[in-house]
């Protein structure tokens, strides 16, 4: 089990080094795996990682809350800039949810009392 997890987390990371982390929303579609799979797969992680493997459990952590700006597809593409424009009232509910979903991510972190979150 174990290395199927490292095998989904080793695939979002690929994703995430290609997109750029914000409130922007990124479509779903560019996931490898469902957002529950990499979940999971990162929470199975971070519960096998010893104590001293802070970076790593840091670098799993801001993975799990950056699944937060993925969204659907038909989401994202509301948010795409427009140099002359200002946000439109959809996309501003948006990038709130997603903020409001980062911060959810962060909290059960917390909460799974596997990964301590920074006050």
């Amino acid at each position: 089990m174990l290395a199927l997890a490292t095998k989904v987390v080793t695939d979002y990371g690929r994703v995430l080094a290609r997109v750029q982390p914000g409130l922007q929303g990124v479509p779903e579609s560019l996931l490898p795996h469902s957002k529950d799979q990499i979940r999971r797969a990162i929470v199975m992680l971070l519960r096998h990682l010893e104590p001293e493997h802070t970076a790593l459990k840091e670098s799993l952590a801001r993975g799990y809350v950056y699944l937060a700006q993925f969204v659907p597809d038909a989401d994202a593409s509301t948010l795409v800039p427009d140099a002359d424009a200002r946000p439109d009232l959809s996309a501003m509910r948006l990038m709130n949810r997603i903020k409001l979903d980062m911060e959810r991510a962060l909290d059960e972190l917390g909460d799974l009392g596997i990964y301590a979150v920074p006050k």
